[in-house]
């Protein structure tokens, strides 16, 4: 169970990570690491479940480090999650991995939009389909990352606000 101070690192922790992500296209191991640490640290401070916050961060890890492994996503985006699983423990954490997934692509090509990278994302697209056809497909454009720190705050945020995959968290 989430309570006010895991919300509160929670939504800091995503707030400074979305405006960072958006500013430099990275979310750093300086925001990360503490805000898991915050998040393993007040289930211990507050007396709810000491394991929650680490079995969150374990599973994130475990889920998060797949994606990064497939090129899903980068690997601040991987310890974000971390930071969420360590705040609010597993099922949040994938409920927040969720509506990441829900709101990746219109949020995503909303900001790509706003950065006028949009382009580059419609010339990459064709040069991929090209190639997968077998035609030539000239010169490969310029890599398109989505910046995700923005989705996963979102995805946190309605994450907490919702209960889809609400469980019993004794352990």
């Amino acid at each position: 169970m989430s309570t006010p101070p895991h919300v509160v690192v929670l939504w800091l922790g995503l707030l400074i990570a979305a405006l960072t992500d958006l500013r430099n296209g990275r979310i750093p191991n300086a925001l990360t690491f503490p805000m898991i640490a915050m998040g393993v640290g007040t289930h211990i401070l507050v007396g709810s479940e000491p394991l929650l916050g680490v079995i969150g961060c374990g599973a994130a890890f475990v889920l998060h480090f797949l994606l990064f492994a497939l090129g899903i996503e980068k690997a601040g985006d991987a310890k974000l999650m971390m930071g969420v699983g360590a705040c609010v423990g597993w099922a949040e954490m994938l409920e927040t991995t969720a509506w990441w997934a829900l709101l990746y692509l219109p949020i995503g090509l909303l900001v790509l939009a706003a950065r006028g990278r949009l382009g580059n994302l419609v010339a990459a697209a064709r040069w991929s389909a090209r190639r997968a056809m077998g035609q030539d497909a000239g010169e490969r454009p310029e890599a398109t990352m989505l910046i995700a720190g923005p989705v996963i705050a979102a995805g946190g945020v309605l994450a907490s606000l919702t209960d889809w995959l609400a469980v019993p968290i004794s352990l």
